[in-house]
């Protein structure tokens, strides 16, 4: 495809979507949402998003990542998809994951070497620096104020979830929509999470308390998140013992550390994260349907060529056979069930 319709598509994309929020919008408009939908006809994987202002800074964001792909396309470059935990939950927090996710880019990237490109959702959400400077620049260019927006009404799961469908699935060239842009996907497990906290300690408990220590001092936005209202950092003493509401905002403290140390020590991987329960489906779907393609039964390949299939790593291996063709529970989908055979 010529560079001219692809620079007209994302110039449609933002003359609409400025004539669509010329004069502002309402907190409706904000919050409204879709019905439940696929996002590729066809694909059985369905997600809620916001239809209003977010799914236009979305399409943009669409359309950016696809540019990157084809960019690296152009390079030769084998491409590689990184499933990972993102947002905050379960006493993880996104900026750390973002860290997480840098760090095993960087790992693969230096011991797979220069013939690869590795596709970080991390880079392209609200939880990086990255993501939110591409938002805020989509945003602009539509006429959107972002911070009154997010007010408003923050992105759902199944408005990224959308995205990344649209991202894993969507090509042009037969097989249509069936992952041609992907060589493999790589989902971060445990060992890979363990590699980055073991940098800044002997221990897996000393890396992971040392980091939080390091980032409680240093940074602004992870301090106010783990810190509890009104606490007070005063010694207790004989004369002077701490009060009830004291005792219980630093047992509180405790709680929201050894929670974070529970995550990233016993948690953190793919296993744990909504999002990337939807992308194994994806995963899994995707081979399945290149499969169902090339089944012959004169060539001996009743159930297909295993041969088409995309590559699957976990936690620095290839995924075993039985385990690839295996459903997962549903992340942010809202299929009645999740794709079967």
């Amino acid at each position: 495809m010529s560079a001219e319709p692809i620079h007209s598509e994302r110039e449609t994309l933002i003359k609409n979507g400025r004539a669509r929020w010329a004069d502002g919008f309402s907190d409706s408009d904000a919050t409204a949402l879709s019905e439940a939908t696929a996002p590729v006809n066809g694909f059985p994987m369905e997600y809620i998003w916001h239809t209003g202002p977010w799914k236009d800074i979305f399409d943009l964001q669409i359309d950016l990542v696809k540019s990157d792909i084809r960019r690296a396309r152009a390079e030769d470059k084998l491409i590689v998809y990184l499933s990972c935990p993102i947002s905050t939950r379960g006493g993880s927090y996104g900026g750390t994951n973002v860290d997480v996710a840098k760090h095993v880019e960087r790992t693969l990237l230096e011991r797979w070497g220069e013939a690869f490109w590795i596709l970080n959702p991390a880079q392209y959400q609200l939880e990086s620096k990255a993501g939110t400077g591409l938002m805020n620049q989509h945003a602009e260019q539509l006429g959107i104020d972002l911070d009154t927006l997010r007010m408003k009404a923050q992105p759902l799961g199944g408005g990224y979830m959308r995205m990344w469908t649209k991202v894993l699935v969507e090509n042009k060239e037969d097989p249509v929509n069936t992952g041609q842009n992907f060589d493999a996907f790589y989902f971060i497990g445990p060992t890979d999470v363990q590699s980055f906290f073991m940098k800044s300690g002997e221990t897996l408990t000393a890396g992971i308390q040392t980091y939080f220590a390091r980032k409680f001092a240093t940074n602004a936005d992870f301090r106010d998140y783990f810190s509890v209202p009104e606490i007070v950092w005063e010694q207790s003493k004989p004369s002077a013992p701490l009060g009830e509401k004291e005792q219980k905002q630093r047992h509180q403290w405790g709680k929201v550390r050894k929670a974070f140390l529970r995550y990233y020590s016993l948690r953190a991987s793919v296993n744990f994260s909504l999002g990337s329960h939807d992308e194994w489906l994806i995963f899994r779907f995707l081979n399945k349907t290149r499969r169902d393609a090339t089944r012959n039964d004169a060539k001996y390949m009743r159930d297909g060529d295993v041969g088409e299939q995309i590559a699957g790593f976990f936690d620095g291996n290839q995924i075993d056979p039985a385990s690839s063709e295996q459903i997962v529970s549903r992340g942010y989908s809202t299929q009645s069930t999740p794709p079967q055979d």
